[in-house]
């Protein structure tokens, strides 16, 4: 923001240089009065919900190549009812963005009122059956018969006739107000001063650089959070965004030896709802949680007495319960788990066959995995496939980060097809280390960065650190490991990384769970400054 002649004697004495927070109160120099004028101002609001395609909130349809236009000024229908969300004339308005269920891949670009042609970028790049949330700010026009209007752009790269659901969350504006109000007075600036630090104060502590850190209060941030304290819990965890835009967390009960989810109450995850949805025997190791295609949790995980795979298909988007099944019963199949909604919609999950020391994949049949084809991905060897996580990549076929406990590897399987099927192995994947240095790669996760590349959340074990590989291509692939990924370490304090989930929220920005073995807890960090690139 701009400043001019209006700064008052007083606070130049201060400096510029200080124009921060003062003694125990926040005050900002720059006075933001909402009015008309010239100077665009953020206006922060809680978030409304001004378009459901499932319930016809807004827009109805959205459509393959059909631009639709969404009116968010003015007096208009939420799902809380008619209300003024945005103002009329706002110039930006803020918004989380959720596609759900696409029938076809291709993208979803969301653009002016007024725009016209078929849109050059998306805002979100979508799969069949999946769930794809992002952060976006749309300019909106302030005149005409677009004034105040989002035109929502779906793309289907298949035959025309695609359509996907819709959801838009309204987080904030952009307003002009004048730039005559934006000041505050002389009085009013030695108001606000009264019984804060003074002039000399800081001059003094400046002047000595002993006190000045005492003139300032502590930053203190609001991540990592621990999300649950009783007993021995926050082993196995897994994440993954609902369809409500907030996060929800699978993990293991370890004092009651039971699955366990925690459904968070907002974005960052300061407060949770807990579920124990299975507690059968020994169960909820090597849990791995997304979102299937009718918008409720789907859980993979292992049964540790009798070495099964298992699938927890939940009945609700906060997965209050849930029906589970067996999906192979093969001797000590079903360690290392990982699940995600394939290109058909079925859910697809990697896992460990430790009795053959494999990477191994089950494509279901069905969206509830009530059955599987499987098949085996590599089997490199030594010992390779553990700590797997599967995600789908921007082709629409299952990535995969696995653990090569014999080198001390973090690797990747890129599969050939949706389902990862081949009449023989290589047919079904191509097999790449992407981390060699020391013994890293276990407990790994991987999602896809909004650049469309994957990011691998994983510890490394000889340092105890949560460390972060955003891979340089949609494979991982390249002919040197220089090539495939820039690794970066997020979390060193203390023995910190195991068991790491990974997803992109609904900002765009990655939120990590995991677990810090020193003080047995389980918990969260959004690296904001980390999205992939190439």
């Amino acid at each position: 923001m701009a400043t001019s002649g209006k700064l008052r004697t007083r606070w130049a004495a201060i400096g510029a240089a200080c124009a921060v927070t003062l003694g125990g109160g926040t005050f900002g120099i720059v006075q933001a009065s909402v009015s008309s004028g010239d100077r665009a101002i953020y206006v922060p609001i809680s978030p409304v919900r001004v378009l459901d395609t499932r319930s016809d909130v807004g827009v109805a349809t959205v459509q393959d190549a059909t631009p639709a236009l969404l009116t968010v000024t003015g007096n208009i229908a939420t799902t809380d009812g008619q209300q003024n969300v945005v103002p009329t004339g706002a110039s930006s308005v803020v918004i989380n963005v959720t596609a759900i269920n696409p029938t076809s891949d291709g993208f979803v670009s969301l653009r002016p009122g007024n725009a016209t042609g078929a849109p050059s970028v998306s805002t979100l790049n979508v799969t069949v059956g999946g769930t794809f949330p992002n952060g976006a700010t749309i300019t909106l026009p302030t005149s005409g018969g677009s004034a105040g209007q989002v035109q929502i752009w779906y793309e289907a790269y298949a035959a025309t006739g695609g359509t996907t659901d819709l959801l838009i969350d309204v987080v904030g504006y952009y307003t002009d107000h004048n730039h005559d109000d934006r000041y505050y007075t002389e009085t009013e600036v030695d108001t606000a001063l009264a019984g804060k630090a003074s002039a000399s104060d800081l001059a003094s502590g400046l002047a000595s650089k002993t006190d000045v850190t005492s003139l300032f209060p502590p930053f203190v941030p609001t991540l990592p959070i621990t999300v649950d304290r009783e007993g021995n819990a926050g082993q196995f965890n897994s994440i993954a965004i609902g369809t409500n835009g907030n996060p929800i967390i699978s993990y293991l009960d370890g004092s009651n030896s039971a699955l366990a989810v925690a459904a968070c109450n907002d974005l960052n995850c300061s407060t949770s709802t807990k579920n124990i949805i299975d507690s059968d025997g020994q169960v909820g190791t090597y849990s791995s949680i997304t979102i299937g295609a009718n918008g409720n949790p789907i859980i993979s995980y292992l049964n540790a007495v009798t070495g099964d795979l298992k699938v927890a298909a939940c009945n609700s988007p906060t997965c209050t319960a849930s029906n589970n099944f067996t999906i192979d019963s093969s001797f000590d199949i079903g360690s290392s788990t990982s699940i995600t909604i394939g290109a058909n919609g079925n859910p697809i999950i990697s896992y460990t066959d430790e009795t053959n020391s494999d990477l191994k994949v089950a494509a279901c049949k069905n969206p509830t995995c009530t059955e599987s084809d499987n098949y085996t991905i590599d089997s490199s060897t030594g010992t390779v496939g553990y700590h797997n996580s599967i995600t789908i990549g921007t082709n629409g076929n299952p990535i995969i980060s696995h653990y090569d406990i014999t080198n001390g590897d973090l690797k990747v399987a890129a599969c050939k097809n949706p389902t990862c099927s081949g009449s023989t192995e290589p047919d079904r994947s191509t097999n790449s280390i992407i981390d060699s240095t020391d013994d890293v790669g276990s407990y790994t996760s991987i999602t896809i960065g909004t650049n469309g590349d994957p990011l691998i959340s994983y510890w490394d074990a000889s340092n105890g650190r949560l460390k972060v590989a955003a891979c340089k291509n949609p494979t991982c692939s390249g002919s040197t490991e220089p090539d495939r990924s820039t690794n970066s370490i997020i979390d060193s304090t203390g023995n910190v990384g195991a068991f790491t989930s990974i997803a992109i929220g609904v900002n765009g920005n990655p939120i990590i769970s995991y677990f810090d073995l020193t003080n047995g807890d389980l918990k969260v960090v959004s690296p904001w400054w980390i999205t992939g690139g190439r």
